[in-house]
This record gives C-alpha cells, structure tokens and sequence, in this order.
C-alpha cells in the first residue's frame, strides 16, 4: 500500500466499528463457511479500503463466508485519473470488482450521478443516504450498462470542504485566484473556475500543498495526510458536495457469479449504506478533533451573506449540468427530497485551539515500559507500524514511545495525564519508518483505562473514547522506574525535544 489517508488510529477505529475484509464476518461470528470461499478481485483507486469494510463484511455474512472480497490496489493512486484508470481496468477485465467516486463517471457518459456534484445541493448525511438508498441510485447505477459493466452499489462518503494553506475562504471573493486542487471531477473543476480559482487535478496520493494553494477535500485526509499545515484554513459549514463510492462489475465477471452470489452483493451494498455515513461523518469528526488539538488549523464559518453569494457564483455550474435532461431531473429529485427531509447542513464544530496541559507532577506511569506482540497485534490490515518491540517512557506529564520490526520502525511522543484509573495521551507528533505512513499524528487524543499489579500493567478499552488496540494488546512490563531515552529504539530514537535527558 503506497499511501495511507488514515493514522493508526482511524485504521483501528473502522476495524472495531466494521470486522473488515481481512477476516471473515462468518469466522467472528462463530460460523463455519458452507462450502469453499468464492474469492472477488475489488480493485481499489486508492490506498485505503476501509470505506470499503461494511459492504465486505456484509458479502461474507450474508453469504456465510462462501463469497468473499479481496481489496487489492489498481496501482493508480499517484496519477490524477486514478479513479478512471481503474474503471477501465474493470472494463478490460483486470479485476472483478471496483470502487470509483460518483464524480469520476461523467467523462465516460454517465450523467446522473453528476447530479450529487451539484455544489452545496447534497449538504447532510441523512439527505445522502435517501438518495442513494432509493430507486434515484438505481437509475444512476443503470447507466453503467452501456459502459460493459454492472453497478452493484452506491455508498455515502464524506462531505468536502473548502481548504486553503494560508488564507479564509468565505465568500467568492477569496477564492480568486487561487490555485485550488481538485480530484476527477469536472463539475469540481467548473465551480472552481465560476468562483474565481484555477483548478489543478491531484492524485490520491496528495502528500502536499506542492502547486496548489487549497483544495476541495474532506478533513479525514487533510489530517491523515498531513496537509493542513501551520496557519491554514477549513470553512467548517460549507458542503461543497460529498464522495459517494460506486461499486461496480464486470458485465463478464457478473455473469460469472451465480443468482445467489449476485443477490448477496446487491444485499450486501444494500446493508452497507446506512451505515457508511455515519461512519465518515465520524471519521472527520474524529480528524477535525485532532487537527484543533494541533493548535495549526482555523475552521471559519461563512456567513450567512457568503453563502448565498456562493450559491448565486455557482449558477452557472447548475446551468451547464441542467442542460442534459436527465441530470436535470435527477436534481430536481434530489431538491425535493432535500426539502421534504428540512435536514440543516453539515457543520464541523468549533475550534478551541491547544488545550493546555499541566506538567510536572509525578505519576504512577512515570518510568520506562516494554511490550512485545506479534502481527496477530496489528488487526485486519496487519499493519506493520501496529506491532513489535515497544518501549514506553512517561516523566512527570510528557511520553514518548518506540515501536519496532524488521519492516517498521517508529516513534511517537507527546503529554499525558493520569486521573484516577485513566489515563489520556494527546500526540503531539510521530515519526519514522512506515511503510503504510501509519505512524502517529499531531492531535491524536487516546484514553485507556489502566489496571496494574506490581511490574505488570493492563490498558484497557474505554467506552466513547479511541483507545487503539496495538497499544494494549498485551500486558506492559515495567523495566524501570526512572524515566530515560537508553532503552528507545537505536533505529528510531524519538526527536531530542520529545524527552530531554
């Protein structure tokens, strides 16, 4: 996997929230499959497949482990046609199955689903699940016939929003000018150009701000990967349109499937949709808590008069969609709905910045730590920065750890506290050698329960909060009571500043 959106923690979240593809729905819940595992190819444009993990999870226990799905990268990700690229694969016949985002579809004729890329229209999750639970994704998904493939399913993704490395954007007037990256959307790319900006298209692997000075996107990547630097800016109410996720097959690899394997995948993205939302409101949910905690990033609202001035900007991209009759229509549908369901926009919650963290007085975590777990540590995706040689060191309100393999080797580092029989870490930065960029980020907030009995500790869950697993997969060792840096990995010490001395 050559780039990861998510931390380890985001990672481990959708494991705990959905089992995943890695194991099997039927082995978990204690069923045998009836007979031998159908194995489907899922091409994946992008380095993650976790928004992937209800619908698989539901393919093997629907079908009682005798169909499953293998999530396997198109090698695209770091082109700005990924997504194409690996529609025409499918085409081709190079994989079973495949994912692609609903604004990649019109450059291969496909016009109703450039109806949820109508900007601010599709602005709430409950309005994105309607639409797409009902006959509305039914005919979009139609009209991949012509195209030699079969729609499956459409499921929600995250809303979009505004960002810029270093200035607000409201109204239209702060976009002109700017150089805004966007992703396979032609629809992106025309509201960018009506509001005053240059769209420049970004691969999946956007790993920085190199040429583009913003970029519509959700705040589960700018966090994953790391884009929202120093001083940069997040307009938190507006809903430029989400991602939804089309899941589709090869006409010639659906013939393939029998009536029964046919109805599970239908099902199974049926299953899927309801729960795919929630799930990506609570990933950005989840980032935007730790970029505040950065202390790096503003999230401004856009007053009421920017907002209309932004949808009276964006008229023009409404025109140009509603000249083909049947986006029109799929428009008007969705409008009513959205005005039977009253539902009010999404908004990212407000920004406190920093917390401030009392340092200094000793705790009963104080001193050096060692745990050592195999890859049975790291879950579903069997991640490499997820287990290993562990070394932990607490002193007097700040941490640092190291963990280690022969693939992997990294450091993370930050301020804890100790209240009762808990214990919170907030990350202040990581680091290393990672192959799946696993790694810890700033912001990233844990909670553990803690249970100790003379040198051995126990981390244990907590209820509502993160508390990642590959950190508590085993009982820690205490290797001394007095914090110091000679016991951190030689390969990967932590930076001089996250412990001194």
């Amino acid at each position: 996997m050559q780039f990861r959106v998510v931390s380890v923690v985001a990672a481990l979240a959708v494991a705990a929230l959905a089992g995943g593809c890695g194991s099997s729905a039927s082995e978990r819940a204690g069923q045998k499959p009836e007979g031998p595992a159908h194995v489907l190819t899922m091409l994946k444009p992008i380095g993650d497949g976790e928004e992937l993990a209800y619908f698989a999870s539901e393919v093997e226990r629907l079908s009682k482990g005798t169909l499953r799905i293998r999530l396997v990268p198109s090698g695209y990700s770091k082109r700005p046609d990924f997504e194409a690229a690996t529609i025409r694969d499918v085409q081709h016949g190079r994989g079973d199955l495949a994912f692609a985002g609903t604004r990649a579809w019109d450059q291969f004729g496909v016009h109703r689903m450039s109806a949820l890329m109508a900007p601010l229209l599709v602005d709430s999750y409950a309005l994105e699940e309607r639409v797409l639970g009902g006959d509305l994704a039914r005919q979009m998904l139609s009209e991949l016939r012509p195209l030699g493939l079969v729609g499956i399913g459409i499921l929600p993704g995250g809303m979009r929003h505004p960002f810029a490395a270093s200035k607000r954007l409201g109204g239209p007037a702060d976009y002109r000018g700017l150089t805004i990256g966007t992703q396979e959307s032609r629809v992106a790319d025309a509201t960018m150009r009506v509001l005053g900006a240059n769209p420049v298209r970004v691969p999946a692997d956007t790993l920085g701000l190199k040429g583009v000075e913003g970029l519509e996107q959700r705040v589960f990547v700018l966090y994953g990967n790391r884009l929202a630097v120093p001083g940069s800016h997040i307009t938190a109410n507006v809903n430029l349109w989400p991602r939804p996720l089309v899941i589709f097959a090869g006409a010639d690899a659906y013939k393939r499937l029998t009536a029964g394997e046919r109805d599970v995948l239908q099902q199974a993205a049926t299953n899927a949709v309801p729960k795919a939302g929630p799930a990506a409101r609570s990933y950005d949910l989840d980032a935007a808590g730790n970029l505040c905690r950065t202390g790096r990033v503003a999230f401004d609202p856009a007053t009421t008069s920017e907002l209309r001035a932004l949808r009276r900007a964006v008229a023009p991209v409404y025109r140009e969609l509603e000249s083909d009759p049947e986006t029109r229509a799929t428009i008007q549908q969705i409008e009513s709905l959205k005005a039977q369901l009253a539902e009010p926009p999404v908004s990212l919650p407000k920004c406190a910045g920093r917390s401030a963290t009392r340092a200094g007085a000793p705790t009963a975590l104080d001193g050096v730590w060692r745990m050592d777990t195999d890859p049975s540590a790291a879950g579903r995706e069997g991640l490499d920065e997820n287990w290993g040689h562990w070394i932990f060191v607490f002193d007097h309100g700040k941490f640092a750890d190291t963990q280690e393999n022969p693939k992997a080797c990294t450091w993370g580092y930050g301020t804890f506290a100790v209240r009762g029989n808990q214990t919170s870490w907030n990350f202040t930065d990581g680091g290393g050698i990672a192959p799946n960029n696993a790694m810890n980020k700033p912001g990233e907030f844990f909670v553990f329960d803690l249970s100790s009995y003379r040198d051995t500790l126990t981390l244990k869950p907590v209820p509502g909060e993160i508390s990642p697993v590959n950190f508590r997969a085993k009982p820690w060792r205490r290797l001394s009571s007095t914090p110091s840096r000679r016991f951190f990995s030689k390969r990967c010490p932590p930076p001089a500043e996250a412990l001194p001395g």
